[in-house]
């Protein structure tokens, strides 16, 4: 019998976490649970933590304290004060408003601090939106004939009219206002429909092997690892 140490301690219980996860496939069961609200439960707590250790203390109460202010031998500071940090009080006891919401009478002090929140997610999410879409927009004005040294290059022309078709064809599935009338109509109309099942099966067949990677991952970890701090602690 092995002396059980904080590596093997951790690779055990790690093992019997993920047993525990994957016995969802069997039902749900009270084993399961356990180790979701410990998963969920330590997430939050790592989370705090990051936050305090490496933005609260470092950014933001380090040098309001001025505990990052260095003296040197001849008495003389690696950098001066800066009043302005005080500045800082401001967000976080505005933040504190948050916790009067358990309060009947002061509740509507949280609900500036919850509205604000909600202001500032939502433009973030719009800028976030143009960010992500507008070089979208500019990239699709492709030209249909590329030169490159006077010379027509025929692979990125061919490449650019299937893109330019592609994105005509999807826009154009989309137009509900009318009805398609005609044969070339339906038949763009039915091409755009299956370019975007073909785009949809690419993103479907990435989401699958993203997960079977992990699923991989697992059950190596449960065969070698797992195994071999099982093996180690009966011998």
């Amino acid at each position: 019998m092995t002396v059980l140490d904080w590596h093997t301690a951790t690779v055990l219980v790690g093992g019997i976490g993920t047993l525990a996860i994957f016995s969802f496939l069997i039902r749900e069961n009270p084993f399961f649970r356990l180790f979701e609200h410990l998963f969920i439960g330590i997430a939050a707590g790592f989370g705090l933590v990051l936050g305090v250790k490496n933005f609260l203390w470092p950014k933001v109460l380090l040098p309001m304290l001025g505990l990052d202010i260095v003296t040197y031998p001849d008495g003389s500071p690696s950098h001066e004060y800066d009043p302005r940090l005080l500045l800082y009080l401001l967000p976080v006891v505005f933040g504190l408003f948050y916790y009067f919401i358990y309060s009947q009478r002061y509740a509507w002090l949280a609900k500036l601090v919850i509205g604000f929140s909600l202001g500032m997610s939502g433009g973030l999410a719009f800028k976030g939106f143009f960010n992500q879409i507008m070089p979208q927009v500019a990239s699709s004005f492709r030209p249909l004939a590329v030169f490159e040294d006077g010379a027509l290059n025929l692979a990125s022309s061919l490449e650019n009219a299937f893109f330019i078709f592609t994105l005509l064809a999807v826009m154009y599935y989309f137009f509900f206002s009318f009805r398609h009338g005609n044969r070339a109509a339906n038949g763009i109309s039915l091409s755009g429909r299956w370019l975007l099942m073909v785009c949809f099966g690419a993103f479907f067949g990435s989401t699958v092997m993203a997960r079977t990677a992990l699923l991989v991952e697992r059950v190596q970890f449960l065969l070698i690892d797992w195994y071999g701090a099982l093996a180690g602690l009966v011998t």
